[in-house]
């Protein structure tokens, strides 16, 4: 945790005293030569307690350390369309663009080639592909699926992939983990839960080729005769 400093502002019958308390334990006392106002403090309390939080809750997992476990059925982020096609044969790949991107999916209830005892819980699974790399993994649950609350599935798909305790941001509707290389996402569609797992260095890869694309285009339009 970084180092900060809360100061506290005291009042006596003679004099204004300030106590510093450093993330040693040491205590100081100084003489102020301005007035904080008790909302300043209040804010200053707020603003610390919120650093301190997210320097605790700071994941330092990395992509290549989550577990595989059974809830995500055999998808991990960075396999080849090929190792994808292993687990579902069936699969029909998308159209890969001029930048290296391609997506596709599946519904294990609207697909009589996959098993669906194999996709028990599973209403929809969607695959995002950059350079013929997985980099996003989307699962939507649906009713049947074990864990059918935020409550009980956000702690329990944690659990499952390895993250430490307390790496899901507070939010009760789309609770966030952000990692150095990966973010994770659940929120409920459609009364289940969903997980999307997400590659943040390919993903950066390919919005930084449409930025590319986007400002080429625009300096040929701009560069046109009338």
């Amino acid at each position: 945790m970084s180092a900060f400093f809360l100061r506290l502002r005291f009042w006596t019958n003679h004099d204004e005293r300030v106590i510093m308390t450093s993330r040693n334990g040491e205590i100081m006392l100084a003489k102020p030569d301005f007035v904080m106002k008790p909302v300043a403090i209040l804010a200053l309390f707020l603003t610390c307690a919120v650093s301190a939080t997210a320097q605790e809750n700071k994941c330092m997992v990395k992509l290549a350390q989550l577990k595989q476990p059974s809830e995500l059925y055999g998808f991990r982020i960075g396999m080849t369309l090929e190792q994808v096609k292993t687990i579902v044969p069936s699969l029909q790949p998308g159209h890969v663009d001029d930048l290296g991107f391609a997506t596709t999916s599946f519904s294990p209830d609207f697909n009589p080639q996959i098993d669906k005892t194999t996709y028990a819980g599973v209403r929809t699974v969607s695959l995002e592909f950059l350079d013929g790399k997985l980099f996003t993994l989307w699962i939507g649950f649906n009713n049947a699926y074990k864990w059918k609350t935020l409550e009980v599935f956000v702690p329990g798909m944690s659990s499952a992939l390895g993250l430490p305790s307390g790496a899901w941001s507070a939010s009760s509707l789309k609770p966030v983990v952000e990692c150095d290389d990966f973010d994770i996402t659940a929120s409920m569609i459609a009364g289940a839960p969903s997980i999307r797992i997400n590659d943040k260095t390919a993903r950066n890869v390919w919005e930084q080729r449409r930025a590319e694309k986007e400002e080429k285009r625009s300096e040929e339009e701009t560069g046109e005769p009338d």
